[in-house]
């Protein structure tokens, strides 16, 4: 796509304040921005869509009422998957950002990001078709888009134990208690799979738990 193309740009904000004032700032950071369509929650995005053209990508919010960024997101992604969606959010914790990468976001940002990088956030997926930050690399975000099933094969049982529990919210020496093991051998078993998955977080460990479908959410 061509960089100076109009990019034309959906908001989904469920507060109008913030809301207006995010197109504002969309129009201000780059002159080849244009939001063409505006919607307090997904269910009143959904019926817009079908009634005018589609826009080249969306902004929206995670928490929303009525039907939430999650549920929207799913819902473009069967009826509009040319779509792009950035998604933003307060939620950063590993579970919400899991759930975004799954439905099939392609960003994330804060809510309290510099307008700098709101502006290549909206380029990135516009002509590249994702944008994440270092909390989620592309490396992860390619793994959980082109599943390899046959890597759950690499782990021992008791690794595999190690990284369902690493997967939930207890922490790292909750889960040396649950396998009866020292705190130590806990971080050896994080260390290991760390090197043998090719990650670097715990955000890794579940990207790869879940693009292999070795856990549900």
């Amino acid at each position: 796509m061509s960089s100076n193309s109009t990019i034309k740009i959906a908001v989904v904000d469920d507060h109008s304040l913030f809301r207006k004032g995010l197109v504002t700032l969309i129009h201000q950071v780059d002159p080849k921005f244009k939001v063409v369509m505006e919607a307090a929650n997904g269910k009143e995005f959904l019926a817009q869509l079908a009634a005018n053209p589609l826009p080249d990508l969306v902004v929206l919010d995670y928490d929303m009422p009525i039907m939430d960024g999650h549920e929207t997101t799913k819902a473009l992604k069967k009826d509009y998957p040319g779509l792009g969606i950035l998604m933003l959010t307060i939620k950063d914790d590993e579970n919400s950002l899991i759930r975004m990468l799954k439905a099939g976001v392609n960003g994330y940002l804060n809510k309290d990001v510099e307008p700098e990088e709101l502006q290549a956030a909206i380029r990135s997926v516009y002509q590249n078709g994702f944008h994440y930050t270092d909390n989620l690399t592309g490396k992860l975000v390619h793994a959980i888009r082109f599943p390899d099933k046959d890597q759950g094969a690499k782990l021992s049982d008791q690794e595999m134990r190690f990284l369902e529990l690493a997967c939930s919210e207890l922490t790292y020496k909750e889960i040396a208690d649950q396998m009866c093991l020292s705190e130590k051998t806990i971080d050896g078993y994080r260390a290991k799979l760390f090197e043998k998955l090719e990650v670097r977080s715990r955000v890794g460990l579940a990207m790869f738990a879940v693009k292999n479908d070795l856990i549900s959410l």
